[in-house]
């Protein structure tokens, strides 16, 4: 313990040092050294602090997370026995049986506790014990069961209006419809989250977070089971009653039909919060439609973070999905909105308040509007958006905004394909080890539902799930974190990652990432990415603190370890 204490301090005294120096040296003689000499020493510099920094917290953590006691409820991995895991289809087909057709039901219903009034409930997301005082839109779970008609079974998924769900509440939800399951052949339950950062805490480590660390960690030095529930318990039976409700609704609602699939570019709508800006720059539509003529259902995927009223509010709300459910309900449109390769991406908030207002609540409705005439007018023609998707009404109020550019200006219609009846899915359930100390800290003294195991030697695992899933030709990752694109498409820091990108894994650009699909790891990132807080030369900046995702993330090599299941989950089917 002395010797690293020296390295760490030793470590911190050079950068110190260094830094004083150049800088130093740098301003005292601004006018003769070339601006991008200057540059490079300052990103030479800001590597050591940041090399330096991650050293000193990664020590320091190490320390903290030997002097805290176990709690009960982390166990063995030896004595670890699996319940209501679902493995997902036997076998995966290359074509659809003879004569099959799609068949979809949808159910939805509001989760918002009937004691929300009393103050009761902290918002999941950005500030700890922060009670929520009123909801201005609604919170809800949103259910498809869906069957290629195979005769293999149906699978179910379910999105709730929350930040995340942990694996051990997904299974819950399961045990509440075993029988059902069981009776009925539904062979995959996927329980996933918007992530929205506005809604009531799910996660534990935003409610009473003080206090229930403090009593957990007395407990258990006593070994004492007397801990403080990690979420809040009622809340958490609602979203399970609900949930389990709406499986069953939609299933019995299930009927015939076919199902499409387009997709189109939204780089204007979403941003990198973390350099270099990548995200993958596309909204993806699925589009079932009933053989009887009553309401279709309209599932949209793309990454990106509903957290607009989250930003130092006390009000409940589902943020933009909310108001992208209303545009589609009115389109005559069942809705559902599933979080794609999120990362670090957010909204894009020039374009949603078109200069019309700059509170939040606003432009978070206007943003989530405008999603919804994208998700609509996607497969036409800007004279057919302006005939059949525009809201002249609400283009009316920006029309005075020279900051707002409408929409469908320019707007050109994308392909719809309609997808073969094959529904292939397969889930594995994993052990994945937790490198980074902040998760293991928190695992310890059990401030979050997530399943923690220890090894022989007192490693810590999590228990998670992933999987691969084809709809018709369509590629489906599901994953239980938040993914960064350079996973997907490629970009910088892949170099010493072990694997291809998924889109070369894959073979396919029609990939996309279903992200929280029945767990809430946090951040998954190329391995050289990770960092507890990364330090950064930006030049209109200087050296500042540029992220600090990797607190929320498993650690290190949480990529490599997730996706490297979720690929060989995919080398299994093919």
């Amino acid at each position: 313990m002395k010797k690293r204490t020296k390295i760490t301090v030793s470590v911190i005294l050079c950068a110190v040092m260094l830094f004083t120096s150049v800088t130093g040296a740098s301003a005292a003689g601004v006018s003769a050294v070339p601006e991008s000499t200057k540059s490079s020493v300052m990103e030479s510099v800001a590597d050591i602090l940041n090399t330096a920094f991650n050293s000193v917290v990664e020590g320091l953590l190490g320390v903290i997370v030997k002097l805290l006691p176990t709690s009960y409820k982390v166990g063995r991995m030896s004595n670890y026995k699996s319940e209501n895991f679902y493995r997902g289809t036997d076998n995966f087909l290359d074509a659809p049986v003879k004569d099959a057709k799609w068949s979809l039901g949808y159910s939805s219903a509001s989760i918002v506790p009937d004691d929300f009034s009393k103050g009761l409930y902290c918002k999941g997301g950005y500030d700890v014990n922060v009670k929520l005082t009123e909801i201005i839109d609604d919170l809800k779970v949103r259910v498809i069961a869906i069957d290629d008609g195979s005769g293999r079974g149906t699978s179910v998924f379910a999105v709730v209006d929350c930040l995340g769900l942990a694996n051990s509440d997904v299974r819950l939800i399961r045990a509440a419809l075993s029988d059902y399951a069981r009776k009925n052949r539904i062979v995959s339950i996927n329980v996933s989250a918007t992530h929205v950062h506005s809604g009531i805490d799910t996660q534990g480590i935003y409610t009473d977070t003080f206090k229930k660390a403090l009593n957990n960690i007395a407990k258990s030095f006593i070994k004492s089971d007397n801990l403080m529930p990690a979420v809040n318990e009622k809340f958490l039976g609602v979203i399970i009653e609900k949930t389990a409700q709406c499986v069953k609704e939609a299933y019995e609602s299930m009927t015939p039909g076919t199902l499409t699939y387009a997709h189109t570019d939204i780089n204007e709508y979403v941003r990198d919060r973390t350099a270099p800006d990548l995200s993958i720059d596309e909204i993806y539509r699925l589009t079932f439609t009933p053989d009887n003529g009553s309401k279709g259902t309209i599932i949209a995927n793309m990454g990106v973070h509903p957290e607009t009223v989250g930003f130092g509010l006390k009000v409940a709300s589902s943020d933009f999905v909310y108001y992208t459910e209303q545009v589609i309900n009115k389109a005559g449109y069942n809705f559902m909105f599933i979080q794609g390769a999120v990362g670090t991406i957010t909204e894009r908030m020039d374009l949603s308040n078109d200069g019309v207002s700059n509170d939040r609540i606003e432009s978070t409705k206007r943003y989530g509007e405008e999603i919804g005439y994208i998700l609509l007018g996607m497969t036409l023609t800007e004279e057919e958006c302006i005939e059949k998707v525009v809201d002249s009404e609400r283009e009316a109020k920006a029309a005075g905004s020279e900051s707002y550019t409408p929409w469908y200006e320019g707007h050109k219609a994308v392909k719809e394909t309609q997808l073969a009846p094959v529904l292939n899915i397969r889930l594995k359930e994993c052990m994945v080890p937790v490198d980074n100390a902040v998760y293991e800290a928190l695992g310890k003294v059990s401030m979050a539902n997530n399943k923690m195991l220890t090894d022989e030697d007192g490693k810590f695992y999590t228990v998670t799930e992933v999987g691969y899933m084809e709809m018709g030709n369509v590629k489906i990752i599901l994953c239980p974190g938040e993914t960064y694109a350079e996973l997907i498409k490629d970009g910088e820091n892949m170099e010493d990652f072990p694997y291809e990108c998924a889109y070369d894994v894959m073979n396919s650009t029609d990939v996309i990432v279903f992200d929280l699909i029945n767990d809430a790891v946090g951040y998954i990132m190329p391995d050289d990415y990770f960092t507890y807080a990364t330090i950064r030369y930006i030049e209109d900046s200087g050296i500042t603190i540029d992220s600090s995702w990797g607190l929320t993330s498993l650690g290190r090599h949480a990529a490599t370890n997730i996706y490297g299941e979720i690929y060989s989950v995919y080398d299994s089917v093919k």
